[in-house]
């Protein structure tokens, strides 16, 4: 019998049989045709890969992640994550699906054919990821589209994260009763009724009890948000699959998942993964790095990194070394928990990775994408940076507002009660004009950039902010709009103009002058530079904002996502401040006196 390759001496742990073996692995087309003594069933081959009895493991697989956030195209974010072993992703494309819908998913997998690592995708479900009352996006997706997109593209194989998880917890009677319309509601429905069998992803941060009960009676099988040792055995206890970001790495949990059998049943994901720490620190590897410094097994390893996220998607054809498997393999250099990558290979090619061309010779997506901020001719900018009380108050002096506060840890907030000083009309919230010794404020504006309205709101930020500089960008979670934020308005005046003439990006000033800025010209949220530029150019945004106070370990990521309102507790976005928990929209930063 003759092979394409042979890969002799491996160390390949059998999940099945839970033991290392020292054995041969013959490639066929691609494919896994023989796992064994080679020599003792008559196999050669031309290529003989003699592995010299390192771990030679399945190829990695990340079942939940946005490539929108890695700001790359497609093709530039397969070859990125490739390098680090992972031969397989599943992304939602519900980033560029706010800004242009079905079109924007369609653009986002045709951009995918012909990659490096096989990209699968999942329906984005929740477009807007709220109520359109509480953000304006630039596209919709419904059943409608569903159907649709389902029939054109194969690649699609799952149901994207549900993320209006207060919505369907508040409302579960009237929906079960049939007495509430849910968009989300009822793609649920049309996929339990027409793709029974396909995954719907969740999204359930810090919900536990009876609302954690009810998503896992719609079918919302699975969370990937921040968890706590508790959270997360009350998920496991309940049957989901438990999705393991790096903000969930720690050792309590690490420990119990070692030892504990819950084979199968959690998996590691990378969710959001900026272009600079793709560069630097890696992907799915460098979230196993960490798991096993905490104390996770290799094998467990193997196991949360291939077997499990496959089994979960339905891939039947990879997740384990095995005859009529995909031959994605990843080489290391020993069992350690350094987790070292000696090589990669994808259907049995090793993969060798080139230096892309520093810009592409033709645009990758629809020539549209590369103009998508549509804002009102008669536009201000100075009128939207004016803070005022929406009404004559001429006898009062102060007036109470809601307040953002951020933390310097994860992307949740809280909302605080703060006093501020007022003349006439305008509120004094920067620190050249406070009266009352409040902590240091940002003021947040929203601005629509989709129907040309250019409606806006405005919002007040503390705890982890900027000082003497601002922000402006394109990039901001999940709708896309336009994001300004900053301790003074000239500033802030600057970043915008900068955003604007470049039609997408995300800018940094400071004294009036731009000091870090990335160009995002498709969609706004992509650019098309290899991953290497671009990480440079992020990197420089980064250190611009941790320079002006941000200390968040990834500053745009925290920044962004000021305007999630799906992420607890109180969100901004052009339609006003959102209470993640109870889905009420404030239309103003005011509150009852």
């Amino acid at each position: 019998m003759q092979a394409d390759t042979l890969f002799t001496r491996a160390s390949h742990y059998n999940i099945f049989l839970k033991c290392w073996m020292i054995t041969d692995i013959a490639v066929l087309g691609g494919k896994i045709l023989f796992v064994g003594d080679a020599c003792s069933v008559g196999i050669t081959a031309d290529e003989i890969f003699d592995c010299e009895e390192r771990p030679l493991i399945p190829g990695l697989i990340d079942i939940h992640l946005h490539i929108e956030s890695s700001l790359c195209t497609p093709a530039v974010f397969a070859d990125a994550v490739l390098q680090h072993g992972v031969t397989t992703i599943v992304s939602e494309p519900h980033e560029i699906a706010n800004v242009f819908g079905m079109e924007g998913i369609a653009a986002m997998i045709t951009a995918s054919e012909h990659t490096s690592a096989d990209i699968f995708y999942g329906l984005p479900s929740s477009v807007p990821s709220t109520h359109s009352r509480m953000e304006t996006t630039g596209g919709s997706i419904d059943v409608a589209e569903a159907k649709e997109l389902f029939r054109r593209f194969k690649k699609i194989i799952c149901l994207g994260e549900v993320m209006n998880f207060s919505e369907l917890t508040a409302n579960f009677d009237r929906l079960i009763a049939g007495n509430l319309e849910s968009k989300s509601f009822n793609l649920i429905q049309y996929m339990q009724n027409n793709l029974p069998l396909a995954a719907i992803e969740g999204h359930c941060p810090t919900v536990r009890g009876l609302e954690l009960a009810k998503l896992l009676y719609l079918g919302i099988d699975s969370d990937h948000c921040l968890q706590d040792l508790e959270g997360m055995k009350a998920r496991l206890a309940n049957g989901m699959f438990v999705e393991l970001q790096e903000k969930s790495i720690s050792k309590d949990i690490i420990e119990y998942l070692e030892t504990h059998d819950f084979s199968g049943r959690y998996c590691f994901i990378t969710d959001d993964v900026p272009p600079d720490l793709l560069a630097t620190k890696g992907h799915v590897d460098y979230i196993i790095r960490l798991a096993m410094k905490e104390g996770l097994s290799l094998e467990n390893v193997i196991l949360a990194s291939s077997y499990a996220p496959a089994a979960r998607m339905g891939l039947r054809d990879r997740g384990l070394l095995a005859p009529g498997k995909l031959a994605d393999m990843v080489l290391l250099q020993d069992k350690s928990s350094d987790f070292a990558i000696k090589a990669v290979f994808k259907s049995g090619r090793r993969f060798e990775a080139a230096e892309p061309p520093d810009k592409c010779k033709e645009p990758s997506f629809p020539l549209h994408f590369y103009s998508s901020i549509n804002l009102n001719a008669g536009f201000s900018i100075e009128t939207v940076l004016s803070l005022h009380i929406p009404y004559d108050n001429p006898s009062s002096e102060h007036v109470k507002v809601r307040v953002i506060r951020k933390n310097s840890e994860n992307t949740y907030t809280e909302a605080v009660i703060r006093t501020l000083g007022t003349v006439g009309r305008e509120i004094l919230w920067n620190s050249l004009d406070r009266r009352y010794q409040e902590p240091k404020l940002n003021l947040a504006v929203v601005i629509e950039r989709y129907t040309g309205s250019s409606g806006f709101s405005q919002g007040l930020l503390e705890g982890d902010v900027l000082s003497k500089g601002a922000l402006c960008s394109t990039y901001a979670h999940d709708h896309h709009n336009i994001l300004i934020v900053g301790d003074n308005t000239s500033d802030m005046e600057c970043a915008f103009a900068w955003v604007n003439a470049h039609k997408g990006g995300i800018c940094v000033a400071s004294g009036g002058e731009i000091i870090a800025a990335v160009h995002l010209p498709i969609a706004g949220i992509l650019s098309e530079k290899p991953i290497s530029a671009l990480a440079k150019d992020v990197e420089s945004v980064q250190s611009a904002l941790r320079v002006l106070g941000i200390a968040h370990q990834n500053p745009i990521m925290t920044m962004a996502t000021i305007t999630l309102p799906v992420s607890p507790d109180l969100k901004l976005t052009d339609k006003g401040l959102v209470d993640v928990q109870s889905a009420k929209l404030f239309d103003s930063f005011l509150a009852d006196e």
